[in-house]
């Protein structure tokens, strides 16, 4: 039987240090208010100061009842901090006292547990608007979660002390709305500030999500009974079942299918454990698991076959309820779970056996509730669908029926050391529709207008994953489709040639090799989910701006797409991806190297040749008009347009003013009006800044171009420095369009072999 807090123990025990705390803050409850706070502060310091005490010392101070009444005392934390050091009081506490002592803070009658202050207390400030004050909350419950003994936990995990958990999820419920909310908002979007504000809030759900889990590892069966059925009853099934189209039985929270495709994805990667894990399966395969048990009766004669036995998962789902709108009674009722999927399965039940080939694609798919969203117009639906149905085929904890119907073997993808548990399983729902899937994904990458790149990177990690399966091949048909994507990715390439920014294309292959090959290895456990609700804020826009920095982001953009389909290309035919390419530099030898690389290392204020050089003027806003040489060179791939003034004492010198890369040079213009003009239009953005800021590539605020005019002393001379831009910047393309031929030829593939062979 668990002892009160007025047990007794043995009297010849001293005061120590922790019973001087106490009565530390004792004294001040008794004084004036305004010392509370300086009270429990020095409190707290103390216990985690003091690490000597005994067991039977904790005993004696918990045991006079100090720490109940310095609990349950009604303060007033309206104003202050005085929640902040009450509540870490209290987190201190938690921290020091173990299985034997926690008895001395509970009061019981008989064998139950019907008051815990310290516990009860605690949890008013669990939903507090300072983190701080949250987190301290909930070290504290878990400090309590792991010392409980049998009676304290019959308290804890029934009402009233359990609508904790309720409200937890309530709370986690509400966020999703949140999130829901700023992710369908009718803003413009991917603005920086949206984003900001959808990963912060993933943040905290993600946080929160934790929390449940670091709560399920306590490995307490009535603690994990209610967690589990809290967050099935109040947040997955009613944000899975508008998924399976029942009707007006929605449930009441009205989030987007994107948005509770991401939450139940995430919150499986986190929480898991074998009842959500299996809860959610039994909801999404109800009706399969009915249809297979039917024909194994009608069968067999019974319920067992090579599938299993869907009776059990079936029978898990009876006890939980779910709250649906009433529209009669204009509010919500409760109705049980099984009623709503009997009810679906009325809708859908055929006489036919389920074979997993379906005659009638688009009765099949209509039919089957969340495998429609497989092939959704909307590609983030798409892919957040598919993202889920893998959790769950890929889970160690889901029911061999289910596995079975999902297309997972269990004891081949536990024995087997593959990077996909997902293995080809005759007669698995997944099975079947894979082709159909296949070909989805595919046309993801090659519709046009094209979609954003980050979504065809995550589109082809699909494929990756599903390629790797067991016996999982691409038709004719998606083969072709494939083909006609990749030239559509190579022609966008070749485009870029033409552009602004193509002396930086070899560089950011190299730079984005890495990076996509990362991406399609990506293991399964550790990708985020979140992906799919990036690509539903940002789709790909089409801008006719010409401004460099847009420039910069579309050949990038361009690069990252022709390497994704090359990889995909490899692993289609050659069954594994390719690692980076060596670009050779063509040979510069027939330039003049002596003047090229006094060129190639020119900065401002150093000193150049003139060489070739043509007198030409300029207006400076801050200096004037000034007489200066134009100076075009291209070696290999590089290029650089000079403008420097004649050296005072060296004739065929020049000292530098200013630098314009040759290849960001847009086409030179005569003026209409003044033959001896020639204007130029200057990038001015800079492709380090972007690189060095990682995830968030795209710049809000890019600057402006530069423009120069230059006069000529004539028009033949203004032509002729036009000329000059011109045949250098061809030059200058002409030796990254050799670097890049190998890689953009049909058989370069053949070419990789042949050098493997070798």
């Amino acid at each position: 039987m668990p002892r009160g807090p007025n047990s007794t123990v043995k009297s010849h025990l001293p005061k120590n240090k922790i019973s001087l705390i106490f009565h530390d803050v004792a004294l001040a409850l008794a004084i004036h208010r305004s010392l509370l706070s300086s009270a429990f502060q020095i409190c707290n310091y103390r216990i985690a100061a003091d690490q000597s005490c005994q067991c039977a010392e904790q005993d004696y101070c918990l045991s006079n009842d100090y720490v109940n009444n310095i609990v349950a005392h009604p303060y007033n934390f309206d104003a202050g901090d005085l929640a902040l050091y009450y509540v870490s009081f209290l987190r201190a506490v938690s921290s020091k006292i173990s299985r034997d002592t926690l008895c001395l803070l509970v009061k019981v009658h008989g064998d139950v547990v019907v008051s815990f202050p310290m516990y009860t207390e605690a949890l008013k400030f669990a939903q507090h608007e300072e983190k701080m004050i949250q987190t301290a909350i909930r070290a504290l419950t878990l400090n309590i979660y792991n010392i409980c003994d049998n009676n304290v936990y019959q308290f804890i995990t029934t009402p009233p002390a359990s609508i904790y958990f309720s409200d937890l999820v309530s709370s986690l419920r509400k966020q999703c709305l949140q999130l829901d909310a700023l992710v369908n908002s009718s803003e413009d979007k991917c603005t920086h500030q949206r984003n900001k504000d959808i990963f912060l809030k993933t943040d905290k759900i993600v946080d929160d999500l934790f929390y449940f889990k670091d709560m399920l590892s306590v490995g307490e069966s009535r603690l994990s009974r209610v967690v589990t059925q809290n967050l099935l009853s109040l947040l997955i099934l009613p944000l899975l079942l508008p998924l399976l189209k029942l009707g007006e039985n929605k449930g009441s929270y009205n989030i987007s299918a994107v948005t509770s495709l991401y939450i139940v994805s995430r919150l499986l990667q986190v929480v898991g454990g074998k009842h959500l894990i299996n809860g959610v399966a039994g909801l999404l395969l109800y009706h399969y698991m009915a249809l297979c048990q039917r024909d194994a009766i009608a069968t067999n004669g019974d319920i067992a076959g090579s599938i299993g036995d869907a009776s059990p998962l079936l029978h898990s789902l009876n006890d939980i309820n779910i709250k649906v709108s009433d529209h009669e009674a204009e509010g919500e009722k409760e109705i049980n779970i099984n009623y709503l999927l009997q009810h679906l399965n009325v809708q859908t039940s055929s006489n036919s056996h389920f074979d997993g080939s379906p005659k009638d694609d688009n009765v099949y798919i209509e039919r089957f509730g969340i495998f429609a969203y497989l092939f959704s117009d909307n590609h983030s639906i798409s892919l957040a669908s598919l993202f889920l149905l893998l959790t769950l085929a890929e889970n160690k904890d889901l029911e061999h029926f289910p596995a079975s119907l999902l297309g997972m073997s269990q004891s081949q993808g536990l024995m087997n050391n593959c990077e996909s548990a997902f293995l080809k399983v005759d007669g698995s729902i997944l099975v079947g529709l894979m082709p159909q899937i296949l070909k989805t994904l595919l046309k993801v990458l090659a519709c046009q207008p094209p979609v954003s790149p980050p979504m065809q990177w995550h589109t082809g990690w699909f494929l990756r994953k599903l390629l790797q399966c067991q016996g999982n091949k691409l038709t004719d048909d998606n083969i072709h489709l494939f083909n006609t994507s990749y030239e559509q990715s190579r022609e966008c390439l070749q485009k870029e040639l033409d552009g602004c920014w193509f002396d930086h294309i070899p560089d950011t292959i190299g730079h984005e090799w890495g990076s996509c090959k990362k991406a399609l290895e990506l293991q399964f456990h550790v990708k985020d989910p979140l992906f799919t609700l990036e690509l539903e804020i940002c789709q790909q826009a089409i801008d006719g701006n010409f401004n460099s920095c847009f420039a910069w982001e579309r050949m990038v953009d361009a690069v990252k797409v022709f390497i994704l389909h090359l990889q995909l290309k490899a692993l289609i035919f050659m069954g594994c991806l390719l690692e980076k390419p060596s670009l050779e530099s063509p040979s510069d030898s027939d330039l003049g190297k002596t003047y090229s690389r006094d060129i190639s290392s020119a900065s401002f204020g150093s000193e150049v040749s003139l060489g070739s050089g043509i007198p030409c003027r300029i207006a400076f806003s801050y200096a004037g008009v000034r007489d200066i040489y134009l100076v075009a060179l291209a070696r290999g791939i590089s290029g650089k347009l000079i403008l420097a003034e004649k050296h005072p004492f060296r004739s065929q010198r020049g000292i530098v003013i200013a630098i314009a890369p040759l290849a960001g040079l847009s086409q030179p213009r005569i003026d209409e009006d003044h033959p001896t003009w020639l204007h130029l239009q200057i990038r001015e953005f800079e492709p380090n800044f972007v690189k060095a800021k990682g995830r968030e590539s795209k710049v809000s605020t890019p600057p402006a171009d530069g423009r120069w005019t230059l006069g000529f002393h004539s028009a033949k001379a203004c032509e002729t420095a036009r000329l000059l831009i011109l045949e250098e910047t061809c030059k200058q393309r002409s030796s990254v369009e050799s670097m890049l031929a190998p890689l953009l030829r049909e058989d370069y593939l053949v070419n990789v072999l042949d050098r493997q062979g070798d």
